[in-house]
């Protein structure tokens, strides 16, 4: 589905890895890597802000913090990325401040449950679609796009998923990989971690055949480790859409109309850009981010294709 990605594509992986994916963090006023400037005065994306967010002030999104480019801390102990980027400019259109944010890091385990108990307002953190999750939550328009993929050592004779009946693959826990894998690959053994630093370790221990993951991360983590490679066409082609609450109309509408305004101004090219630095990396994936005239949709039926 996609070229390999070049080493231009994030910031130091054993800086990201080191931080953890457990903490929260208050954005400063500036909106931090990627923000708009503060002016003090919301943008009308189409709908009303939900008034509790508005009565408290500040938005409380829920990111990844070990995904570069999209999500990860930086050299400074910050959040960054592509993904951050996104979430600032939410808070510039909610309170004109792209610093009325906290960031709390979460995990494919996690996230839905950090969301429904309330204790986020919304996910954006690398979640593509599936029919399953969209019973529990519901999805915003999607704002990228991603398979899956394996991850092996460079010496590994595994080149494709058919390779792997019977043997050990490494995932993360709630990922869409170990979705696809539970429901398409019933001969697969799963190794389940919370965090990347765990899976990759594991790989790196060959405690298992493969890592199973979205296409972006590996083709990263491959840049970063000489010693490993990406293999496989890429499976459970799904773009990735912000969660809010099952049956929260306002806040969805909300979203949504966010996002709208971010594709019409060509936001997430722009994002992207500044995020991914290779010119042929970009070209690359110029059709897997919404722009003006072209959107992502999410696939139909009722469950994750095999």
């Amino acid at each position: 589905m996609k070229s390999r990605f070049r080493a231009a594509l994030g910031a130091a992986l054993l800086l990201v890895l080191a931080a953890g994916c457990s903490s929260t963090s208050d954005s400063d006023s500036t909106g931090g890597s990627g923000g708009s400037p503060a002016t003090g005065k919301p943008v009308d994306v189409g709908a009303p802000l939900p008034a509790e967010v508005q009565k408290r002030g500040r938005l409380t999104v829920g990111v990844k913090c070990d995904y570069p480019p999209f999500g990860y801390i930086d050299e400074a102990s910050k959040n960054a990325g592509f993904e951050i980027d996104v979430a600032h400019q939410l808070a510039a259109y909610a309170f004109g401040d792209p610093g009325a944010l906290t960031l709390t890091c979460v995990t494919g385990s996690n996230r839905v449950s950090f969301l429904t108990s309330r204790r986020i307002d919304l996910i954006e953190a690398t979640m593509n679609y599936t029919p399953e999750r969209a019973e529990t939550i519901d999805f915003s328009t999607p704002y990228f796009d991603s398979g899956v993929k394996l991850l092996v050592p460079k010496d590994s004779p595994v080149t494709s998923f058919d390779q792997l009946a019977g043997k050990t693959v490494i995932s993360t826990t709630g990922a869409t990989a170990s979705l696809w894998l539970t429901q398409c690959m019933k001969g697969v053994k799963q190794q389940l971690f919370t965090e990347t630093s765990q899976a990759l370790t594991a790989l790196n221990q060959r405690r298992g055949a493969a890592l199973a993951q979205d296409d972006t991360l590996l083709l990263d983590l491959a840049a970063k480790n000489p010693g490993l490679k990406v293999v496989g066409d890429a499976k459970a082609d799904s773009p990735w859409g912000m969660g809010v609450r099952k049956g929260d109309k306002p806040m969805l509408a909300w979203v949504d109309g966010a996002l709208a305004r971010m594709q019409q101004s060509d936001f997430f090219w722009s994002d992207f850009q500044k995020a991914v630095t290779d010119p042929s990396v970009q070209r690359q994936f110029a059709r897997f981010v919404p722009r003006p005239g072209h959107g992502l949709t999410y696939p139909s039926g009722a469950t994750l294709r095999c």
